[in-house]
């Protein structure tokens, strides 16, 4: 946003120029220098402001979710903070990776391409020790993961992957699939080296334990669905999702609820004289042809055309179409 002056701000420039302190033409220099930006050709910008703000909002969505999953699956009280999203390369996000720690490479069918998951060996074994009966206590040197212990973290996650997907429902498809688990970075290589890449980190607390949970998208998994990364395609999506299952849950509530049917065989008027001496067998007239169909009542408006006959032992009514409003009978 430009800057906007105050009444003396302006008046002070215009003495200053009058003055002959300052001079346009300085001024005009100023602005050049501005328009000036450091460009590094080794590492170029693909993520715009705006998609790194929709990544954010996005994956805060998805911290909390993961942080209700871990609370209820560990059985103790988790922190889950999104610490931030930026832009690298991807050999700055291999060289900033411990070893060992636990890395899941992640195929999203959707999106035809990889991406990579790094959970801090600490933390990962902080899992473990929930789900074992123990409690996470931060163990300060870490060690080799067992095939056990493998195993348990891969199906957890699995479960985090569902969270993912859940999370970008409202921007695409992701069908996110574990396809294994690593402990050595050097093993994982998704994209050449310099390719840029989205770091998601959050910081997770379990007890006495915390660490590192990053999220590794290429640009190159992320192009095809670039122009969606806007946070106004993210609310409006947003808004139609959450329209959807409103409507949807309006419509099973509705499919449970008791309305009255009734069949009208038809109408006729008579004097009262006529009424009370009605004795069995007489024979009123209708204005229903005998031929024709009769209306179908749901609670007091007519909805349909139908034809009476017998089910059985009992009478009933064949629906033969929709009542559209005062019109005969076909």
């Amino acid at each position: 946003m430009a800057e906007v002056l105050s009444q003396a701000e302006i008046d002070s420039l215009l003495h200053a120029l009058s003055s002959g302190s300052i001079s346009v033409e300085n001024i005009k220099e100023e602005e050049e220098q501005k328009r000036i930006r450091i460009y590094d050709f080794k590492r170029p910008n693909r993520f715009s402001k705006e998609q790194i703000r929709t990544l954010y909002m996005l994956h805060d969505n998805f911290a909390r979710l993961l942080s209700t999953y871990l609370a209820a699956h560990l059985r103790t009280p988790v922190q889950i903070n999104l610490l931030s999203v930026q832009e690298m390369t991807f050999d700055e996000f291999s060289r900033s990776l411990p070893s060992p720690t636990l890395m899941a490479m992640v195929s999203l069918t959707e999106l035809s391409g990889q991406m990579l998951v790094e959970v801090n060996l600490s933390l990962a074994l902080a899992f473990v020790e929930r789900l074992f009966g123990g409690k996470a206590s931060g163990i300060a040197s870490v060690r080799t993961l067992t095939d056990i212990e493998l195993a348990v973290l891969g199906r957890i996650m699995a479960q985090i992957l569902q969270l993912l997907d859940e999370a970008w429902v409202n921007i695409s498809a992701l069908g996110a699939m574990l396809e294994r688990l690593e402990t050595n970075p050097q093993f994982l290589q998704i994209v050449a080296p310099t390719e840029m890449v989205a770091l998601v980190s959050l910081q997770v607390k379990v007890d006495e334990a915390e660490g590192l949970f990053n999220l590794c998208f290429p640009y190159l998994l992320l192009k095809p669905i670039a122009a969606k990364l806007s946070a106004h395609h993210w609310f409006s999506t947003q808004e139609q999702s959450e329209l959807g299952v409103n409507q949807e849950l309006m419509r099973q509530r509705l499919a449970g609820a008791m309305v009255p049917v009734s069949a009208l065989l038809g109408t006729a008027d008579i004097v009262v004289e006529d009424l009370l001496n009605l004795q069995e067998g007489d024979v009123i007239k209708l204005d229903t042809p005998a031929a024709g169909g009769i209306k179908v009542l749901v609670g007091e408006k007519p909805k349909f055309w139908g034809r009476p006959g017998q089910v059985g032992n009992k009478v009933g009514v064949k629906i033969t179409g929709r009542y559209k409003g005062d019109e005969s009978s076909g």
